[in-house]
């Protein structure tokens, strides 16, 4: 479930913003791999809450936040999937304006791109209101879809590729080692992000489990996004703008290669998007009990439509993906190791019910529906 939310284009779309910063193909790849290798470290014993309490880790934390204040984690988990939902409709959006100006010669702008966000974002937000057996379709379809297309790419720029690459020679942060660091804790975001999800995964797994399995499976989950990041990372050496990736990959891919790369792109875009936006409805429903699912997933996609076309056309893309991975970073990290060390004082032990009194209306210890 961890490789498969992360072995898409968001990912990807991570990837390619080492190059932009200015640094070369062996620096990109170093500070990428260095983010991902750490960052999958931080959040693997998050995986250890979901069987011992049997919910997820925003509720879990509850316990050393409190019931209410363990609101902090459900906030933090819709930071993250407005960020991947953003990334996802930019990343579905270029992959039509790509397509029209690869495939028709049609270039469209500003408003080709502004009319395929909001009609992608509004099919996105219909299927994680109506469609959640096609938004599982589209799940398992884009994780073989994506990895089968990043696989070929090396028949498709294997002739053009220059692992020699020397970079910009331009810093974003005017010298090397800040870029590096920065490019280092872009890479880190991803892993990060997924320290708040690890939960709804994890509750169904037995609580007699193996913890070292429990430990390894997040972790070498991350490590096999190395995939999707070496993919973005060698192919944002090809493109003549890498703020502009997907329309300038497919301008420089092979034809036979452009259609699927397009065709993968869009369907990726989808299934970051529906998982997104679904996990972001269902939990702002659980911090204002009084808005049903589906009216929590229309609020919420509403605000983050409003940040897709803000954050690309009165923002710069690259600078609006770095802030949100940066907060993600900064935010949810001292939150996973508050809850850590909590594991460790309670030994793991937790009380299942009063954990679920904010969502019932009960009491810590009380004679609630579930707190008696």
């Amino acid at each position: 479930m961890a490789f498969g939310s992360a072995n898409t284009f968001a990912t990807i779309i991570l990837g390619t913003l080492p190059i932009a910063y200015g640094l070369s193909f062996r620096d990109a790849a170093l500070a990428t791999a260095l983010g991902v290798v750490v960052g999958g470290l931080v959040p693997a014993p998050m995986a250890l809450f979901g069987p011992r309490t049997r919910t997820n880790n925003a509720v879990s934390s509850g316990a050393h936040f409190g019931v209410v204040s363990r609101c902090v984690g459900s906030f933090l988990s819709l930071l993250t999937a407005i960020t991947f939902f953003a990334i996802s409709v930019w990343v579905s959006g270029d992959a039509v304006a790509g397509a029209a100006q690869r495939l028709f010669g049609f270039d469209g702008g500003a408003v080709l791109r502004a009319v395929a966000y909001g009609v992608i974002a509004v099919a996105t937000l219909v299927v994680c209101i109506y469609g959640y057996r096609f938004m599982l379709l589209v799940n398992r379809v884009a994780v073989v879809l994506g990895t089968a297309i990043m696989l070929l790419g090396i028949l498709a720029y294997g002739g053009t590729f220059d692992p020699g690459y020397a970079g910009t020679g331009t810093y974003a942060l005017g010298t090397f080692w800040p870029t590096f660091t920065l490019a280092a804790l872009t890479a880190l975001a991803n892993p990060i992000s997924f320290g708040a999800f690890l939960g709804d995964w994890a509750r169904y797994i037995p609580a007699h489990h193996s913890k070292r399995t429990l430990l390894a499976a997040p972790f070498l989950a991350q490590v096999a996004t190395l995939l999707p990041f070496g993919f973005s990372i060698a192919t944002a050496t090809l493109v003549a703008d890498p703020a502009d990736y997907i329309t300038g990959l497919t301008a420089v891919s092979p034809l036979w290669y452009a259609i699927p790369l397009i065709v993968v792109a869009l369907i990726g875009g989808l299934s970051t998007g529906t998982t997104s936006l679904y996990g972001t409805g269902l939990n702002f429903s659980s911090i204002f009990p009084r808005l049903s699912r589906v009216q929590a997933t229309l609020l919420m996609g509403t605000l983050s439509v409003a940040f897709i076309f803000v954050g690309n056309f009165a923002l710069d893309m690259v600078s609006s993906i770095n802030a949100f991975a940066t907060l993600i970073v900064l935010c949810t990290s001292p939150w996973m190791v508050i809850i850590m060390i909590g594991f460790v004082q309670r030994r793991g032990v937790y009380d299942v019910d009063d954990l679920q009194v904010f969502n019932e209306g009960g009491a810590v210890g009380g004679t609630g529906s579930r707190a008696g």
